[in-house]
């Protein structure tokens, strides 16, 4: 299948890119605000996939899309976040120190969440889950190929500084390529499951930008930063779902709600970064 090969190739490059994209002055988050951050990242690393658990007990979907919901839920932050963040004039630095500090702990929560809750939800899924492979390709595909972002921005700063913009055009146009290529191998099941993924994508966004407001509260988070948490807490990282059901479980069709996720929400981010423009308007 034309996707086993070119999928780990594209999610390799968004991970090197998303890793350029943290400088050592967004650190200054965790110094700061580190309860903001790192109960942010915990939160939606373990309330997400609950959400998910409830959302399949209530419904019973088809068994591909609630192990898709699933594994969705389970995966870290998306690097997408950060661009929503820049187009809304939020704390881009908050953004992306989540991103990533959601991602470096993705190689241990991801596959204790999968091993627990898709035998539940897909018998099929299989009850063992090869949880040591499955953390061993995320420390390759995404936690290697994120520091050598990360090292490339500390020993050529201003190289990245110059080549923001052409970097952030490429993470999109991959994150796309990424989306066709899973629309395209997944066709049957999107159009058999399309109708309960919509839904399914509305109501979990919707959980997701409610559950960061709220945490945000919580933690005593200014107004922009509980913006951010709530648009952390929606957007998941596609490129790691792709990896984990096509390399380590080998079940593909799991990525047909994600590719349907990540488009669904894109309107609703947007709707919500135009609420809150005309709140700051208003104010």
């Amino acid at each position: 299948m034309t996707g086993d090969l070119l999928i780990p190739l594209i999610v390799v490059l968004l991970m090197v890119t998303a890793g350029t994209g943290v400088r050592a002055a967004q650190f200054k988050w965790v110094l700061r605000s580190p309860l903001v951050l790192l109960g942010g990242t915990l939160a939606q690393l373990l309330l997400l996939p609950l959400v998910a658990v409830l959302l399949i007990t209530a419904t019973n979907p088809a068994p591909e899309l609630a192990a898709g919901l699933i594994l969705v839920a389970a995966c870290p932050g998306g690097a997408l976040s950060n661009f929503y963040c820049y187009l809304g004039r939020l704390s881009v630095s908050l953004s992306v120190i989540m991103t990533t500090l959601s991602t470096l702990l993705s190689f241990a929560t991801l596959p204790a969440i999968l091993s627990l809750a898709l035998p539940l939800m897909d018998p099929d899924a299989g009850s063992e889950i090869p949880i040591a492979e499955m953390m061993l390709r995320l420390v390759i595909f995404l936690l290697i190929p994120v520091g050598i972002g990360m090292l490339f921005q500390y020993l050529a700063p201003d190289m990245v500084e110059r080549l923001a913009l052409r970097l952030r055009v490429v993470s999109q146009a991959l994150l796309v390529g990424l989306i066709g290529l899973i629309l395209f191998e997944q066709w049957q099941t999107v159009t058999a499951t399309y109708r309960e993924s919509v839904s399914f994508a509305v109501v979990f966004t919707f959980s997701a930008f409610m559950l960061g407001w709220l945490v945000g509260t919580l933690l005593g988070a200014a107004a922009e930063a509980r913006y951010v948490l709530s648009i952390e807490f929606a957007i998941r990282n596609l490129g790691a779902a792709a990896l984990v059901a096509t390399t380590t479980l080998g079940r593909p069709e799991f990525l047909a709600f994600g590719a349907l996720f990540v488009v669904i929400q894109l309107p609703m981010v947007l709707l919500l970064l135009w609420l809150k423009g005309r709140f700051a308007e208003g104010s």
